[in-house]
């Protein structure tokens, strides 16, 4: 069977159990398909295609309603479909917002500027690999998403993430939210 057409017979399957979930429920729904997804599929690299295609086709069932919430932005940051994890970024950087729905103009405190970056790449927490997407970049550090369903990590948690040009860079977290989570470079000469 192809991973598309296995895809979407997951999405078939599991449309009903989701439908009228919250998006928490629905993360948290999602979070244990993927783990068994891990296990059942061979490689690395199906895992990513059948499950980013899977998740894509739920999203477009549910209509692909607007990103409101941050475990809404988990699931749409875990699509195939660029408009889907493009909703999710967006959502994420339009935070704090006003009630007209325009973001208020907020002074740059950062000392380095970020650069915005939509990478998929792989992180270690505690040793252990997990996927995400690399949100933005700067000298000193990085904001990333986890893929899958993580508990929050207390600032001080080290963790390593491979940012674009393949080289791996050592950090700890600085702050941890729904939106993502802030990362602080070890050596920021490197």
């Amino acid at each position: 069977m192809s991973h598309e057409k296995l895809a979407l017979e997951l999405a078939d399957f599991w449309f009903p159990a989701i439908a009228n979930e919250t998006w928490d429920e629905r993360l948290r729904i999602l979070d244990e398909v993927h783990g068994q997804l891990y296990q059942d599929l061979e490689t690395a690299g199906e895992y990513e295609q059948v499950s980013a295609s899977f998740v894509a086709a739920l999203i477009d069932r549910l209509g692909s309603p607007p990103v409101t919430h941050p475990a809404q932005a988990q699931i749409y940051a875990g699509s195939a479909k660029e408009r889907h994890w493009g909703a999710a970024m967006a959502w994420q950087f339009g935070e704090g917002q006003d009630a007209h729905g325009g973001a208020p103009a907020r002074e740059e405190r950062r000392r380095w500027p970020r650069e915005m970056v939509n990478l998929l790449t792989e992180m270690w927490v505690r040793g252990e690999p997990a996927r995400c997407r690399l949100v933005d970049l700067s000298r000193f550090g990085a904001r990333v998403m986890p893929l899958r369903y993580q508990p929050r990590l207390p600032p001080g948690t080290s963790i390593r993430v491979v940012i674009p040009g393949g080289r791996v860079r050592d950090g700890v977290v600085v702050f941890s939210s729904p939106r993502g989570v802030g990362l602080e470079f070890a050596n920021a000469a490197a």
